[in-house]
């Protein structure tokens, strides 16, 4: 019967299998590296505890830093806009001045939907200080300044 024999999942041998009946001992995943120009595509067997175990397809010593952070503790530099209180200029692009942790980016967003920018700010302006106790600051991306609006005001 095909049910005696070991099969493997649409995944490969990455999930379980029903013919097994155990998890393997090694998962890969494929990362694309950022850590330098060349963009790798990075292949990285993972024991049970999550432990890199093997890494194939790093040209470079940064890469191989790179994926290591990156499984550990992914990072990410949030670029998003801010409210304004003036109607000509209603979105004030911002960033963060740091890489936040990933989970963390969601909170943010959240965090600041209610701020609201007045003029003048300058680029590279800290606009909120320590954004949602991330240890990052939001900072402006582009000067503004109140100009004269169009019905004069």
């Amino acid at each position: 019967m095909l049910e005696d024999y070991p099969r493997q999942s649409a995944r490969g041998n990455c999930g379980w299998t029903a013919g097994w009946g155990r998890w393997p001992e090694v998962a890969v995943e494929t990362v694309i590296c950022i850590g330098c120009p060349l963009g790798c595509r990075v292949s990285v067997s993972l024991d049970r505890g999550k432990r890199v175990t093997g890494m194939r397809g790093a040209r470079c010593r940064q890469g191989e830093r790179y994926i290591l952070k990156e499984l550990k503790e992914p990072v990410r530099t949030l670029t998003t806009t801010l409210r304004t209180t003036d109607e000509d200029f209603p979105l004030l692009p911002v960033r963060t001045s740091r890489p936040v942790l990933k989970t963390l980016l969601e909170d943010i967003v959240r965090g600041t939907a209610d701020v609201v920018v007045s003029p003048p700010v300058r680029c590279g302006q800290v606009v909120v200080p320590d954004v949602c106790g991330s240890g990052a600051d939001l900072v402006a991306t582009t000067d503004w300044t109140r100009r004269a609006s169009k019905n004069g005001r």
